[in-house]
């Protein structure tokens, strides 16, 4: 799935999934919008950069989480909800203190983020990437044999970075429906594209 730079919200009835896309620049500048947990998490992270992604991402998700259930999704509203982490790092999203009937799945990238809701039986996993040259030894390392085929198959440069970013982005998501991310080798799961170019 994909959206547009800015708050994207899709909504599809047929599936129960919701999906919201956000940039940086729509993050509130206060942090009201944090639950006491998040703010002492928030308070231990040393880094700014980490700092900005805990944000946006939690910020992200909370609005889509707030979207799917019909609750009000103005940053005021956002403190009932808390997104912490389940043993295996999975993001586990909860309302009042309760854990909230949906699953979600995050990611951001390059001052955006994206997170999907859908029902709590389902796996779900999302992963936003810049479409960006990707080292030789990248590909190799990170990717199986089919996939590295499929990334030389491409015609020029641009193409060869396409391909390889989306078959790395799946096989990120496709980690977090297994709720195992990257402690899990990337070669476990192989992304097959359709016969046509990467779009």
């Amino acid at each position: 799935m994909s959206g547009a730079a800015g708050s994207s919200p899709a909504t599809r009835e047929a599936t129960g999934l919701v999906w919201l896309s956000q940039g940086i620049e729509e993050l509130p500048a206060d942090d009201r919008w944090l639950t006491e947990r998040e703010r002492a998490w928030l308070a231990g992270m040393r880094f700014e950069k980490r700092r900005s992604e805990f944000r946006l991402g939690r910020f992200t998700a909370k609005r889509a989480l707030a979207l799917a259930l019909g609750h009000e999704a103005e940053p005021a509203a956002l403190a009932g909800f808390e997104i912490g982490r389940a043993p295996d790092g999975a993001p586990a999203p909860a309302l009042g203190g309760q854990p909230a009937p949906r699953a979600i799945s995050m990611s951001d990238r390059a001052d955006q983020a994206v997170c999907l809701v859908g029902p709590p039986e389902l796996a779900l996993g999302i992963d936003l990437e810049l479409v960006e040259p990707r080292s030789a030894g990248f590909v190799t390392d990170f990717l199986t044999a089919a996939e590295q085929q499929r990334v030389a198959a491409a015609a020029g440069e641009e193409e060869r970075a396409l391909a390889a970013n989306l078959i790395w982005s799946a096989k990120e998501a496709a980690l977090k429906v297994l709720r195992t991310g990257l402690r899990r080798s990337t070669l476990s799961v192989e992304v097959r594209l359709d016969a046509g170019p990467p779009r």
